[in-house]
Formats: structure tokens, sequence, C-alpha cells
């Protein structure tokens, strides 16, 4: 088969949906098909063959662009393809709609976000009003596409609450389970105590992700032998590490930068367990390779995370913003290598659930029966 995969963001921008699309694209090639990537923005050295780009406006998002049309020569391979995925319901959605009506083309949309929660919390529009607008976007949309999917059942009972009537097919997305390791990583090289209890913090540091709220947590008295690594890098990492720096943490949390997909491994070998403090995420590709390389995860009792999550089997939940609650299940897991193992334990059972491969499986049987019908 011949497969499109639009997407309004891709290299150099890195973040769970640009990792699914390169690794989606990397399977399906293994199994025979043919794979592009159709997005916008001038070419990137990390593109890999198939990448196929067209004029985009700048966004403020790293890899994101505003692009509107693609070029000639993008929309002449596009009329090729047997199946269109867009992969956001905004600008690669509509395109994938314009040119699956022009040339009789299925179309595949994902919701890899809950786009109601991450509008109002970049925004601060009232989250009732934005809620109406994007139900009533999603209500036109959704209808015409001929297959949508998210990874989470929340999405179907969240576009319910939106007035949304869509059937949504659940794919569980999956991380590559033999990564490779470009390199290792040594606690010493990155100043941090061999005996010290480790937590990592893998993805994009904006204000969304809520690693504030972390950091609030690691200045409690129970916690004062604990370190934090931020593996990531966003608007936020100068206030973060001035904040740090005046909560007197005395260097206890590493802020790495951004780092390629393939070294992430690396630095989460380092530590002993994950945290997560964000409310809107849907299945973040960072908790996933977590699991799978047999770490507990520490988040908010929150809609998303209970997906993949449960509290006292592979990790532990503590109510929202109870940063105290917070801090004694930190030291918990920080403290008792008894229960960290026990917890790590049903981690690596977790893991093995999310294959990218399988998930990829899933959708070219989807793919195939669209475009049998097409036919």
């Amino acid at each position: 088969m011949r497969i499109g995969l639009l997407t309004d963001a891709y290299w150099p921008g890195v973040n769970g949906i640009i990792r699914f699309v390169s690794l989606h694209k990397r399977i399906l090639e293994s199994m025979g098909h043919q794979a592009f990537v159709f997005t916008g923005g001038p070419p990137c050295p990390q593109d890999e063959p198939g990448v196929v780009r067209s004029f985009g406006l700048p966004h403020p998002d790293p890899g994101y662009r505003v692009t509107l049309g693609y070029s000639r020569r993008a929309v002449a391979l596009l009329r090729t393809m047997d199946v269109l995925h867009a992969n956001q319901p905004a600008m690669s959605g509509l395109l994938a709609l314009r040119y699956g009506r022009r040339f009789g083309i299925p179309v595949v949309l994902t919701l890899h976000s809950r786009y109601d929660l991450l509008v109002h919390s970049r925004l601060w529009v009232p989250l009732p009003v934005v809620r109406a607008t994007l139900g009533a976007y999603l209500r036109w949309l959704l209808p015409r596409c001929d297959l949508v999917t998210a990874p989470t059942p929340e999405v179907a009972n969240v576009l319910d609450e939106m007035g949304v009537q869509a059937p949504v097919e659940v794919i569980p997305h999956g991380v590559d389970r033999n990564p490779p390791r470009r390199r290792n990583v040594t606690r010493a090289e990155l100043g941090i105590p061999a005996s010290a209890p480790l937590a990592a913090f893998v993805g994009r540091v904006v204000a969304e992700k809520n690693v504030r709220f972390l950091i609030e947590v690691l200045t409690a008295p129970e916690l004062g032998d604990a370190c934090l690594l931020v593996v990531g890098d966003g608007p936020e990492r100068q206030a973060l590490e001035e904040m740090a720096d005046q909560r007197g943490l005395n260097g206890r949390v590493r802020f790495v930068g951004q780092v390629a997909p393939d070294e992430v491994p690396a630095y989460v070998a380092l530590a002993d367990f994950c945290v997560t403090a964000s409310k809107i995420e849907m299945l973040p590709t960072a908790i996933l390779e977590a699991l799978g390389a047999g770490l507990p995860v520490l988040g908010l009792d929150v809609p998303w995370i209970r997906a993949v999550i449960r509290s006292g089997e592979n990790g532990l939940l503590i109510p929202p913003d109870d940063a105290a609650a917070m801090a004694r299940a930190w030291a918990q897991l920080a403290h008792n290598p008894e229960l960290r193992a026990r917890l790590a334990e049903g981690a690596r059972r977790t893991g093995e659930q999310y294959d990218a491969r399988q998930a990829t499986v899933r959708l070219v049987a989807h793919y195939e029966r669209l475009a049998a019908a097409r036919t």
C-alpha cells in the first residue's frame, strides 16, 4: 500500500505526535508498504526519505508550521496514495479532507491530544467556551472522515460531553520495544550522586506539563536527598531553573535539555522511577517508554493516566494539586526499594502491552479495508 501520513509538525520538533509518525512510518516500511510524510516547513537534516514538505508559516511550537496547502509536487505525489492518515484535526485534518475528496482517497484521522484542555491552558479561554467552539468544529469534521482513531477510550467520553456523535476506534499507541541505544550516560557526568533517589520527567518543558508543581514538591522535607532529572526543553525551562535555585534545591534538579529520541532511553535508565504532573495528556510516549524500561510512574489521578497506570500495581497516583500527598508518595518510591521493585515488575508487564508494531498492524488492517471499499 501507499500511505500518506499528514502532520502539522515534524522534525526538528520533538513531541509524541512527531515520534509516533516517524516510528509508524518506519514500521510500515519494514512491513513492505510505502509511507510518505506530508508536512510544512523547510527541509530538516533529520528528514528520512519520503518526507515531502510544502511552504508553511512559522509557528511558536518547535517543528510546527501553519500549512494552508501543499505544493504541486506534494499534491502530485499525494494523489497516488491509497489512504491518507491525518494526525491533527486542524490543518492536516482539513488538508486530508480537501485532497481526499478531490482524489477519492479514504481519510483516517487520529486524535492524539485533549485539545479542549490544551487550548484552555494555553490561551486561558474559559473551558465551556473552548468546548462549545471545538465541539461545533468536530461535529463538522469527524463525520466526514472514513475512520477516527484515538489512543484511549477517554476520547469517546470527551467527544460525548461536547455533543460530538462520532464512532472512535481505540488503538493504543506503542513504543519501540527494542530501541537502539546511541550512547551511555552516567550520573557522574550529570552531577547526580550515585546513591541519590532519582526521578525522571521526560517531555516538553511547557506550562501544561506542570513541571513547576514537581519542583515545588521536591522542596518537601522528606525529599531532602531526592533529585529530579528533566529531559526535554521548552519556553518554561529558564524560569524553572531560576525557580529551583530560588527554592534552594542546590543542583538537585538537573535540566539536560532536548535530546535525540534514540538517546532518551539512556537518560531514563539512570532513574529509579518517572514522575509527571500533567493533567491534559492522551497517552504520552514518555510514559510508555518508562513502563517498558521497568520504571514505576508517579502521577496525578486524572482521566488520561488511568488508561495505563494502576495505582499500587505499576505506579502511584495521587489527588491533583495535592503537593503534600505527592511528596509522601514520592518519598515512598524514593526510600522503599521493596515497593519500587514490586511496582517495577508491574510496569514491565504493562509495557509489554504497548508495542508499536501491534498498533501499526491494527491500523494497516483498517487502511486495507478502506482502500478495498474505495476500489
